[in-house]
């Protein structure tokens, strides 16, 4: 009787199999194939950054170089295990395989390449070289004396804050209201110097003296339909630091968010001028350089990398992998929705020791956290 069942239920469980293979194979079919297409058209947007990079669309696809490496790695999995359901156009599904995996190798070698390009390893933390830690920080209009970020800023103590989208006549007024000076009644959260550009967008906390100051200002033309809100003008706070006796320049940047062609054509005004503002800098003697800040581009675009040739500088990332800096939506989404934009370049005479991120503080950006090391010798 036993037996007799257990033949009823195979018998049973494989008609049930081949029903669902019946209704199913279609769809899986067209599953297949969806995933083929869609690790091409994956891969091809993310090549389209390296092929055509001074176009406003393609050079913006190379912000999201994760994502899309991601969709040709994962569609080309998923086309391969296709094979198993397509039985018509076998020669065609193949074909389109091979190109899926093509092209996600070469989105991935030159992905690869683009990382480790004007990139640097970090050197070994010295207790005889003196040593600098900077935080850049986007805060998005985030108050100054908001608990989480004032409480982050406790823990890791930096020598120097550079803060974009500060709204800084809006951080007096919020002060203002409670009674407070800046900083508020623990003053040992932002350091003594403080340097405000022009626009009141670009702000520098530091423990050092703040010297040669300029705030170079490069106006933008707003696109239609813009929002109230937005600035088409941005600044580049340039200035230099008294380290011990050592000069050190630093370049605070934020370029415009190229999220239209008109925006875009901002932002590469923006980097012309920036590249003028550190190469004069440079010039000006041998003294070591930093460009900090939020600079709305990938380290996959080649105008960024353009920028770190042109003035001899160089970059490093956190676990030597770019990572996302500025996240939409919601912070948990930040693998799918999101792009690193905030970076740090140095000249060649100082060492990278470490970069990391904060945490989520509140604003849309995380913090970028760099330690530096500074040369023996720099200019008095």
């Amino acid at each position: 009787m036993r037996v007799q069942q257990n033949q009823h239920s195979s018998k049973a469980g494989s008609l049930m199999f081949e029903w669902v293979m019946k209704i199913g194979r279609p769809l899986l079919v067209l599953a297949a194939w969806c995933c083929g297409l869609g690790a091409v058209f994956a891969a091809s947007l993310g090549l389209s950054s390296f092929v055509a990079p001074d176009y406003w669309l393609s050079d913006n696809m190379s912000f999201f170089i994760w994502q899309f490496l991601y969709g040709g790695i994962g569609g080309t999995l998923c086309a391969v295990a296709g094979f198993w359901f397509v039985r018509s156009l076998r020669g065609a599904y193949r074909l389109l395989v091979v190109i899926a995996a093509l092209a996600t190798t070469a989105l991935a070698v030159l992905t690869g390449l683009r990382t480790i390009e004007n990139t640097v390893p970090p050197v070994a933390s010295s207790t005889d070289a003196r040593e600098i830690k900077i935080v850049s920080i986007n805060l998005e209009a985030l108050f100054l004396g908001d608990p989480v970020l004032t409480s982050y800023l406790k823990e890791v103590d930096p020598d120097i804050i550079v803060f974009q989208e500060t709204l800084w006549n809006l951080q007096k007024w919020r002060w203002h209201q409670r009674g407070l000076p800046i900083g508020g009644p623990d003053t040992s959260v932002y350091p003594e110097h403080l340097l405000v550009g022009d626009l009141g967008e670009l702000v520098i906390f530091s423990r050092f003296p703040i010297e040669d100051t300029s705030s170079l200002i490069i106006p933008g033309v707003t696109p239609p339909g813009a929002s109230v809100h937005y600035n088409a003008d941005r600044e580049i706070l340039s200035f230099s630091i008294n380290v011990e006796g050592r000069t050190v320049d630093l370049a605070s940047v934020h370029s415009d968010s190229p999220r239209t062609a008109r925006r875009w054509h901002n932002k590469r005004a923006y980097f012309d001028k920036m590249d003028a503002v550190i190469a004069e800098r440079l010039e000006s003697g041998a003294t070591p350089l930093i460009a900090i800040g939020d600079w709305n581009s990938a380290p996959w675009s080649a105008r960024f990398q353009r920028s770190l040739e042109a003035n001899n500088l160089v970059t490093a990332y956190p676990d030597g992998i770019p990572q996302v800096t500025r996240y939409f939506f919601d912070y948990r989404l930040r693998w799918i929705l999101g792009s690193p934009v905030d970076q740090v370049a140095v000249s060649k005479d100082i060492g990278i020791v470490d970069v990391s991120l904060g945490p989520h503080i509140g604003s849309d950006h995380r913090p970028l956290l760099v330690t530096l090391q500074l040369p023996e010798q720099a200019k008095n």
